[in-house]
């Protein structure tokens, strides 16, 4: 990640992870996962919430496999990893659904939208991504939605290929998946760092505490709403 790209002003696409950057449910995940292993005791919760902070960009299955290796001492079966997403998936969408945005978010995507093309990349399995979205009403500002299964990296590369030069593209996140991801296929990173637990980006990333300043920082700040 030695290459840091420069932030283009009003860029003609936006990449923005979800949570943790749209809306304020990254902390709703951290929690259900500590809540999934509070069975094991009480001293995992804190490496599971720091885990869970550090690799936010990462799938949920791939979170199991590492929590179950970590406390239960073995790898999850498929029948594990697909009854663990499920309990999941319970604990946090009604939560999802009522989570507030990240501050300045909603007027990002009001100024942008007509001005750039918006997508979104997420750890979320992709039936459930698109359906929050859509119960949000936020479907309309995105061309496409990508949620795991596939990687970050994948994700960009296919948008890149959607006739984007990467020099006209930002990518927003809150975790080092999408900032490693970015910083490979040259594309300009804008990290967020709100939260109990901030991510430490690499030196030479553009970070701000919320969305609050990033119109008037990508050149949207003098725009009227679209």
């Amino acid at each position: 990640m030695s290459h840091k790209p420069i932030l283009p002003s009003r860029p003609a696409a936006i990449i923005f992870d979800f949570d943790g950057v749209i809306l304020d449910s990254a902390e709703i995940k951290a929690e259900a996962f500590a809540e999934i292993y509070s069975g094991y005791g009480q001293q995992w919760r804190e490496p599971i919430l720091s885990y869970q902070r550090l690799h936010g960009g990462i799938s949920r299955r791939e979170k199991f496999d590492h929590f179950d290796k970590q406390i239960v001492g073995s790898a999850p079966t498929v029948e594990r990893l697909a009854l663990l997403s499920k309990r999941f998936s319970e604990i946090v969408f009604e939560k999802i659904l009522a989570a507030p945005f990240i501050p300045g978010a909603r007027e990002l995507l009001e100024k942008a939208t007509a001005r750039s093309r918006l997508f979104v990349v997420s750890g979320t399995p992709q039936q459930e991504l698109v359906e929050v979205i859509r119960q949000r009403a936020l479907d309309h500002y995105f061309e496409l939605v990508i949620g795991a299964p596939t990687k970050k990296r994948e994700a960009f590369a296919r948008i890149l290929h959607m006739g984007l030069s990467r020099e006209t593209v930002v990518a927003v996140g809150d975790s080092i998946t999408e900032c490693s991801a970015a910083c490979e296929l040259g594309i300009a990173f804008l990290g967020i760092r709100g939260g109990p637990s901030p991510t430490a980006f690499p030196e030479g990333i553009v970070t701000l505490p919320d969305l609050r300043d990033a119109s008037n920082l990508l050149g949207f700040g003098s725009l009227p709403p679209s």
